[in-house]
């Protein structure tokens, strides 16, 4: 509990302690953070390979299981479901946990629940690799995949659901207002969208309209959701203040699930005017709520910023994540709508808001997360294994994240130019001429690998420093 919270626990009821509570949930938690950066680490290899292929058309040629077209999907989803969702997992349920001052319900049945979940993701990437993806963004995967996903889903959300219930501390605190968001929203858009493309199959422009809501709601609600959950647990920790305002929380919280939905539809081509055209409002509307929340947590932090910055690693992840968030959010707002939406249509530029909210939104806030939340389940310290791991992890990520949002904005940009000028030759300077920057995508997603490489080797170091102890103990 922080110092945002008063306690209104009911009389007679007791508590757990924060020992506890701690290791109620530290299989499934510990569980879901190591695989999660595995499949971070996973991801960004493949995209990796996928992006020198943007540079080098020649590079793995003669293989199909590894042509780009097979390559960018099976990376794009095991970044959001291997890393980012199965990590939102984690952080939900440690939250929850802390937060509501109980211990976790069922947690080896949500550990085995996660082993289904990370079968399905493996089945999926592997049914990618080999050709059998669906072809609608962020659900790529076959419906041999999709449909244990929700299954194993359902059982990972329910046990969370109960845990959160039984609470003995019973105010709902701002991260979990997102929490419970993320828990709700993902499998009503899942289910919806798996049912409307998989099951019934839409016909036509209903096709692309459908895949569009889904991809928007996943990254918008309930992965910049549990992001901000995280900000708003660990930036007024860190700094030892409240929150600044909880009516500005609840009033951005409320206006960001109403009008973030509403988006990822501006820049679809075949579709009646007036849902491109509302989708692009709602785009420049969300701006108003993020820039509450993250005003609220600027007057939480201000005047201890540079401070904080130098004491915690966490804080630096947290305002890396917070900045990024600023960013991409005005950068859609600007280019979502009107003569911006249709200049960066059919672009990398347009495309590269997946890798902006899934590794520079939700990625630095959960990685920042686990630094703290890590050495805590293993040993029960404040301290991580090696401080030197700990910022190599932060710079790595924050220079790849930087060279990818970079490079496939300015390649982007330029193809953006070309396509408006009738005369251009497409072959030679929207696709030769980008290949500069290409090659900048290519190097961010290498340093994105050695981040996840550093944050494995401290939660190695971490499990080695708990076992020593135990066996310590025990002699």
């Amino acid at each position: 509990m922080t110092a945002t919270q008063t306690s209104t626990q009911p009389v007679g009821s007791a508590a757990p302690s924060v020992a506890e509570v701690e290791a109620s949930c530290r299989l499934p938690v510990l569980f879901f953070a190591f695989s999660g950066a595995v499949w971070l680490l996973l991801g960004a290899v493949l995209a990796l390979l996928a992006s020198i292929q943007l540079h080098d058309p020649g590079f793995m040629a003669g293989c199909p299981w590894v042509t780009y077209g097979r390559l960018r999907p099976a990376a794009v989803n095991a970044l959001v479901y291997g890393f980012a969702l199965q990590t939102s997992f984690g952080l939900a349920l440690w939250l929850i946990a802390r937060l509501g001052r109980v211990e976790l319900t069922n947690p080896l049945g949500i550990f085995i629940a996660g082993k289904f979940w990370n079968l399905a993701v493996t089945v999926g990437v592997f049914g990618i690799l080999a050709g059998d993806a669906t072809g609608f963004d962020l659900l790529e995967f076959p419906l041999y995949a999709a449909l244990p996903l929700f299954v194993s889903y359902a059982c990972i959300g329910a046990w969370t659901l109960i845990t959160l219930k039984a609470r003995t501390e019973r105010s709902l605190y701002v991260s979990l207002w997102f929490v419970l968001a993320a828990l709700l929203w993902f499998p009503w858009i899942l289910s919806t969208a798996q049912g409307l493309l998989l099951g019934w199959r839409v016909p036509g422009v209903m096709q692309a309209i459908v895949a569009g809501w889904f991809g928007n709601n996943l990254l918008q609600i309930v992965l910049t959701g549990v992001a901000l959950a995280v900000m708003y647990y660990f930036i007024p920790k860190t700094v030892k203040r409240p929150v600044h305002s909880q009516a500005l929380a609840q009033h951005g919280f409320w206006l960001l699930l109403l009008l973030g939905s509403w988006g990822g539809l501006s820049q679809l081509a075949a579709v009646p005017a007036w849902i491109p055209a509302i989708s692009g409002a709602a785009n420049v509307l969300v701006v108003v709520p993020v820039l509450v929340l993250l005003l609220n947590l600027y007057r939480t932090a201000d005047g201890k910023i540079g401070e904080a910055w130098k004491q915690s690693a966490v804080f630096r992840f947290l305002i890396v994540s917070a900045v990024v968030l600023l960013g991409v959010t005005v950068r859609t707002a600007v280019f979502g709508i009107g003569a911006g939406a249709r200049f960066t249509q059919f672009t990398y530029f347009a495309a590269a808001r997946t890798e902006i909210v899934v590794l520079g939104v939700f990625g630095m806030a959960a990685l920042g997360a686990l630094h703290y939340i890590t050495p805590r389940l293993t040993m029960a310290r404040d301290d991580l294994p090696s401080e030197g791991l700990g910022d190599l992890s932060f710079w790595a990520a924050l220079v790849g994240i930087l060279s990818i949002v970079i490079g496939f904005s300015l390649a982007g940009l330029s193809q953006g130019a070309v396509n408006s000028v009738a005369d251009k030759n497409f072959l030679s300077e929207a696709v030769v001429g980008v290949s500069g920057q290409l090659k900048l995508v290519t190097f961010g997603y290498a340093a994105v690998a050695v981040a996840a490489l550093a944050f494995l080797a401290n939660f190695a170091l971490a499990l080695r420093r708990c076992c020593a102890a135990c066996c310590g103990g025990a002699r």
